[in-house]
C-alpha cells in the first residue's frame, strides 16, 4: 500500500476535464483516492467551486473521488494547485456519507481510510457550532468504516479568521478546544495525528484526515527535540480571554510515520519559527522561513526518526506547501525554499497563521523510495 502524490497548477479558467487529464498524466486512474485543490475564486463561492470541481474529476474518472478545497489565495497570480494521492496496486473502495465522499483501501494486515475535506454548511456560524457539526460528522464515517478516531494519522485543519476573536475567544482557540472534546474517545496509544492548523479565506471550518489501521503496529508519533510538544504548551502561549475557557492545547504531533507493506511515509505538521514554544525571529520572514526549515530537517532526520524506533528509511520530500501570511513576502520565502529544495515543486499560498507574530508556515509529505 504505497501512498504517491504529486502537485500541478492550473489557472482558473482551465478546470477542464481535458486539463485535468493532463494533470492525472500517466497515473492510472483506478489508482487514485484523493486529490486535494487550493485556491480562491472571486466569481463564485466555496461550495460551488467544489461543487464544479468534484463534477470535473467524476467525469475524467468515471467515478466519485474524495475531493478537498482548500480556500486560500494561490501565489503568486492565483489559480488553483492540484495535490493527486495516489495508491498502485490496491483496490480502493468510493463511498459516500452525507454529501462526503472519502475511499477505504483495504490490505491483508492494514487499512487506510481517505476523507475528504468536510466543509460546515453554514460558514455563518461560530467556530464551536462549525466544528462540532464537522467532528460530528467525521465521526460518523469513521465509525461506519470500523475505524476510531485515534486511527486518524494526518489531519488538516483550515479555519477561516484563524487569529480573529468572536465575544473574547480566539477562533483557533475554540476550534481547539472543540477538537480536545472530540479526541478525548479515543485512547492515542499511537500518539495524536500529525496536523495542520492554519488560516483560510472567510469565516468557515473545513477538516480533511487520512486514518490508518496496520496489525503490525507501525505508526510512529515523531517529536522534535527543538520544540516542545504542541499538545503539552504551557497556558502561557495560549489565546483565551473568555471567562470559564478551557485554553486546549492543540492536539497534534510534530510528524507521524506509518509504514506499510510497501514503504514508509512521514507526514510533517504544519511547522513554524517555534523553538521551545515561543516564536523566535519576529521581525524578519527571511529569518523565520530559515528557522523552520531547520526544524523539518531536525525532524525528519534519521537520527531523529530512530529516536523514535523507525527504521533509517530513505524519505524524500513528495510535496510541500508553503503557508504566506502576507503576499509581498512570497518573493523572500520562495528564495530561501528553492535554496533548501532546488529541485521540489512547492505549492505557495497567503494563509494567516496561527500566531499572530509567525508569518510562514511549512507542511510537508515525504516518502521512502
Amino acid at each position: 500500500m504505497g501512498l504517491k502524490v504529486y502537485s500541478a497548477t492550473l489557472n482558473m479558467g482551465e478546470i477542464t476535464s481535458d486539463n485535468i487529464k493532463k494533470v492525472l498524466g500517466e497515473t492510472p486512474h483506478e489508482g487514485v483516492c484523493g486529490v486535494v485543490f487550493c485556491g480562491t475564486s472571486d466569481s463564485i463561492g466555496y461550495h460551488q467551486l467544489l461543487g464544479q470541481l468534484k463534477s470535473v474529476l467524476f467525469d475524467v474518472l468515471g467515478r466519485r473521488v474524495p475531493v478537498t478545497l482548500i480556500p486560500q489565495y494561490l501565489l503568486p497570480n492565483g489559480g488553483l494547485s492540484v495535490a493527486v494521492y495516489s495508491v498502485e496496486g490496491a483496490e480502493i473502495s468510493i463511498r459516500e456519507d452525507n454529501g462526503v465522499c472519502y475511499g477505504i483501501i483495504e490490505g491483508s494486515k492494514e487499512s487506510l481510510l481517505f476523507i475528504e475535506g468536510i466543509a460546515a454548511s453554514d460558514f455563518s456560524q461560530s467556530v464551536k457550532l462549525q466544528s462540532l457539526e464537522v467532528f460530528s460528522r467525521l465521526d460518523g464515517i469513521l465509525s461506519a468504516c470500523g475505524f476510531a478516531v485515534d486511527d486518524i494519522v494526518r489531519q488538516w485543519n483550515y479555519i477561516g479568521s484563524i487569529v480573529g476573536c468572536r465575544d473574547g475567544k480566539q477562533n483557533y482557540q475554540e476550534f481547539n478546544d472543540a477538537r480536545t472534546v472530540y479526541y478525548s474517545g479515543g485512547n492515542w496509544q499511537h500518539g495524536y495525528p500529525a496536523a495542520t492548523g492554519i488560516g483560510a479565506e472567510g469565516e468557515g471550518i473545513v477538516v480533511g484526515c487520512i486514518a490508518f489501521k496496520s496489525a503490525s503496529g507501525a505508526i510512529y508519533p515523531i517529536d522534535n527535540p527543538l520544540q516542545v510538544a504542541a499538545h503539552v504548551y504551557s497556558e502561557k502561549v495560549l489565546i483565551d480571554n473568555a471567562a470559564g475557557a478551557m485554553k486546549s492545547t492543540p492536539k497534534f504531533e510534530r510528524a507521524k510515520v506509518i509504514v506499510t507493506g510497501r514503504g514508509a511515509c512521514c507526514f510533517v505538521s504544519g511547522t513554524a519559527a517555534i523553538r521551545g514554544e515561543q516564536s523566535v525571529d519576529a521581525s524578519s520572514v527571511e529569518q523565520q522561513t530559515v528557522r523552520t526549515i531547520e526544524n523539518i530537517a531536525h525532524l525528519v532526520s534519521k537520527q531523529n526518526l530512530a529516536r523514535y524506533g523507525c527504521s533509517p528509511y530513505e524519505l524524500k520530500y513528495a510535496q510541500l506547501q508553503v503557508f504566506i501570511k502576507h503576499a509581498e513576502d512570497y518573493e523572500v520565502v520562495k528564495n530561501v525554499v528553492e535554496q533548501a529544495f532546488p529541485n521540489l515543486n512547492v505549492l505557495y499560498s497567503i494563509a494567516d497563521v496561527c500566531r499572530s507574530e509567525l508569518l510562514v508556515e511549512i507542511e510537508g509529505i515525504l516518502i521512502s523510495q
